[in-house]
């Protein structure tokens, strides 16, 4: 009976020996089980915008500003011993990307005196680059509308082509040249056909601040077969905002119109002015 006791006897001390043995000299139980985390499928939150003081997005979150320009309009008169009424109205566009350029502007002037009409002209100017990123070359195509009541013809319509040269451009300073030929024609006048000219020119434009800038602009069109006749079209004026969340703006300016073979009129034309205006 012992005999047949003994194994199992046996089989008790030795599962006492492993349990003593372990530290702490206890029984240690299985670990205890841990379910894996979930798996989450959503899509993580968008991260917030950076934003700088009165919530507004930094500058090089906001997106690129490719259009700019304004318009102007001036206006005065008189009535008594003397009879004026002058006007003054235009505007002026920009479209730059990092490929094209497009610039376009319009002036209308008109002028009375006594009752005689002393002015009553309008201009019209576009031109459209190309641009060639990393290079200051670029190939240009334009073209100018002149109407004048006062002069031999209804309207002169140039057309020209060429090629322009970044000198300066930094955030303050821009500065263009440029050189080509096309042709210019009066249109109603003693030379309603088309004649060849070169055309040269240069724009310029500085700010001096976040208010206050000038503008220059300078184009001569001499003829192909004689120099001696040329044109020449001179743009300056300085401009400073004077309300910068409406964008009104006061200008000052002068313009020139020079014709070597202008016919009955004056070969010089110098008008100059004060208009209020906008920009966006």
């Amino acid at each position: 009976m012992i005999a047949r006791g003994l194994p199992a006897l046996v089989l008790s001390l030795l599962v006492c020996s492993v349990s003593l043995a372990q530290p702490g000299g206890g029984f240690v139980p299985p670990p205890a089980f841990t379910p894996p985390p979930a798996v989450n499928f959503d899509p993580p939150p968008p991260a917030p915008l950076a934003t700088v003081d009165g919530g507004g997005l930094l500058p090089s979150e906001r997106p690129a500003k490719i259009w700019s320009g304004g318009g102007e309009f001036g206006i005065n008169g008189a009535e008594g011993n003397s009879r004026l009424f002058n006007l003054r109205a235009g505007f002026n566009a920009k479209r730059k990307t990092d490929t094209n350029l497009l610039v376009t502007d319009f002036l209308y002037t008109y002028a009375q005196q006594n009752g005689l009409l002393t002015q009553n002209q309008a201009l019209f100017n576009a031109r459209d680059e190309i641009l060639f990123p990393g290079s200051p070359w670029s190939l240009f195509a334009s073209t100018n509308i002149e109407y004048d009541d006062l002069r031999a013809f209804d309207f002169l319509i140039g057309i020209y082509g060429g090629v322009g040269y970044q000198v300066i451009q930094t955030d303050a300073t821009d500065w263009r040249l440029r050189a080509g030929a096309g042709a210019v024609r009066q249109i109603g006048g003693p030379q309603d056909r088309w004649v060849p000219e070169l055309v040269f020119g240069t724009d310029f434009t500085h700010k001096f601040d976040d208010r206050q800038s000038i503008v220059l602009n300078l184009d001569y069109y001499p003829r192909v077969d004689n120099f001696a006749q040329f044109r020449v079209r001179a743009r300056a004026a300085y401009q400073i905002i004077l309300d910068q969340a409406s964008g009104t703006t006061l200008r000052l300016g002068v313009q020139d119109r020079y014709d070597s073979d202008p016919g009955p009129a004056r070969r010089n034309d110098l008008t100059y002015y004060a208009t209020l205006g906008f920009t966006f």
